[in-house]
């Protein structure tokens, strides 16, 4: 098996390990007929290939979102990396795979978010709020799903523990922010930023890769993160009736449009904060993956972002010294 991972691998190095197929393509060679354009990931990021030949066994025995394992060798294609794959199977039920080398995970230790948390609950004024956030926080199954689980299947904070950085990043910016608007709610922007994204807790799945659960893509995280407040809502009846209305609006307005997935828009000072926040720290977040990969890899610009519809500016490619 390889040490290395996918991304990890300089041009003409071999390898056998796992990864999961992210993408299967049936395109058209000049004659006519078929190949597989294919994508591969693990924890250091996505990387092409192809099969062009029995090419309707593969697809059959394929499946995306699972593992395979591989083996192949990196080359270059039109400045990109991809593999040339020598072979490819889908992982047997019996065969031990290492989910630390699929799935990256936050840098920030589990610990130290779960005491950051903490900090920030407890500096709430307002006591109802305050006391609610403990409670639902002390909750086993919400507390192990918030720390473990992503913020994105891919474009941003798509790692284990992705989803608690990103809540918590986003409560400090608030915090922030609030300087320059001191009409602002504090108590109820830090509370957003905390609970804007709890429906993810549901929405993904991240067993041996990074993907949506069944009612994660039938109903979305929003819709999941007004089910979860609403239960622990009908137990926990302490914060006034209108401090809750503010609350779920900002929940449910914080994708900014309807056309982006909220069910209603922002409607107050604090939502469009917390919009705005979100916003940034998520495409920051994206920027900085992307840049930092192309930057290690010696690359000045990144490759296409779809998401984004243009290339990234990484920086100039260093010069070594052979001094």
């Amino acid at each position: 098996m390889a040490d290395k991972l996918l991304r990890e691998l300089a041009e003409g190095e071999k390898f056998v390990g796992h990864a999961i197929l992210r993408r299967l393509d049936v395109r058209q060679k000049k004659d006519g007929s078929p190949y597989l354009s294919l994508e591969f990931a693990d924890a250091s990021g996505r990387i092409g290939g192809k099969v062009w030949d029995h090419v309707e066994d593969f697809r059959k025995a394929l499946e995306v979102g699972k593992v395979v394992k591989l083996q192949g060798a990196i080359a270059t294609y039109q400045e990109q990396k991809e593999i040339h794959i020598e072979r490819l199977r889908p992982v047997r039920p019996d065969e031990p795979v290492d989910r630390s080398r699929l799935i990256p995970t936050s840098e920030r230790p589990v610990e130290e978010m779960q005491r950051h948390l903490k900090r920030l609950i407890e500096a709430i004024n307002n006591d109802a709020l305050r006391n609610f956030l403990r409670r639902f926080f002390e909750d086993a199954y919400i507390q192990t799903r918030y720390f473990e689980a992503p913020a994105g299947k891919q474009w941003h904070h798509a790692y284990l523990g992705g989803l608690a950085e990103h809540s918590l990043n986003m409560a400090e910016v608030l915090l922030k922010i609030a300087e320059f608007y001191p009409s602002a709610n504090r108590d109820l922007l830090v509370a957003g930023a905390l609970l804007h994204d709890i429906g993810k807790i549901e929405e993904l799945s991240w067993e041996m890769g990074i993907d949506y659960s069944d009612r994660g893509r039938l109903i979305g995280h929003i819709v999941i993160g007004q089910d979860i407040l609403a239960a622990h809502r009908k137990m926990d009846m302490e914060v006034p009736e209108d401090l809750w209305q503010h609350l779920l609006h900002l929940v449910l307005s914080h994708q900014g449009t309807k056309e982006m997935g909220s069910p209603v828009e922002p409607m107050t000072l604090e939502a469009i904060l917390l919009y705005c926040a979100d916003e940034m720290d998520s495409k920051a977040n994206a920027f900085n993956r992307i840049i930092s990969c192309s930057r290690k890899e010696g690359q000045t610009w990144t490759e296409w972002v779809n998401l984004m519809g243009r290339y990234l500016y990484a920086g100039e490619k260093k010069v070594m010294n052979d001094e």
